[in-house]
């Protein structure tokens, strides 16, 4: 099984690194193949150009280039290779992090991860996708006024769905991260872990 892991934080002393080096451990055994994409270690570029975005032209979704661009093109190839997409970044603002927005906006392009038909890409039905974020907001808040729920339904169930023939297997949100124990935080590096070796079997 190949799995494909984007990850969006820029401190590499974050929770979120210890939580990626964790994913690549638990989703690397008995020969299978991970490919990590850093997404700040990459520079990579979050703009959407005005040449990539879709517009009406005769009544019909066009834009104007005929193929993405280069960039762009090697995080498609990468998708269309794996056979599990994860997902990992920290909840700022009750949103992912303006890198990955960037990243959904431009490779997550309308002719490719969803056509406005309905019709799903063929290379992408039954792929599997998992999100993993940290917050500093307090979990047990977040799970009682619903903002956990917020979170999924804009940052993860929107986006995997029958338009493109991805199931969305979980998104797990850990919060108050910055002022746990080292104790409480190495018990959510377990539970990343096993939930993890879950999607192996």
């Amino acid at each position: 099984m190949k799995t494909l892991i984007v990850y969006a934080h820029p401190r590499k002393e974050s929770f979120c690194q210890g939580i990626l080096e964790t994913a690549v451990s638990a989703l690397s055994v008995d020969g299978n193949e991970v490919v990590v994409r850093d997404l700040c270690a990459m520079s990579f570029d979050p703009v959407l150009k005005a040449e990539e975005t879709i517009h009406v032209k005769d009544g019909k979704f066009v834009r104007d280039l005929e193929a993405p661009l280069a960039d762009v093109k090697i995080e498609q190839d990468l998708i269309i290779e794996a056979d599990l997409l994860v997902y990992i970044f920290p909840i700022w603002w009750n949103a992912m992090p303006a890198i990955m927005k960037g990243y959904v906006d431009r490779v997550f392009a309308h002719g490719f991860f969803y056509n406005m038909d309905g019709s799903p890409d063929a290379r992408l039905i039954n792929k599997r996708a998992y999100m993993i974020s940290t917050t500093g907001q307090p979990q047990e808040a977040s799970d009682t006024n619903g903002l956990n729920d917020a979170i999924r339904r804009l940052s993860s169930e929107w986006m995997f769905s029958d338009n493109n023939g991805i199931k969305l297997a979980g998104h797990d949100i850990y919060g108050s991260v910055p002022y746990l124990e080292e104790e409480r935080l190495a018990v959510i590096l377990d539970t990343v872990e096993a939930n993890l070796s879950q999607l192996l079997d």
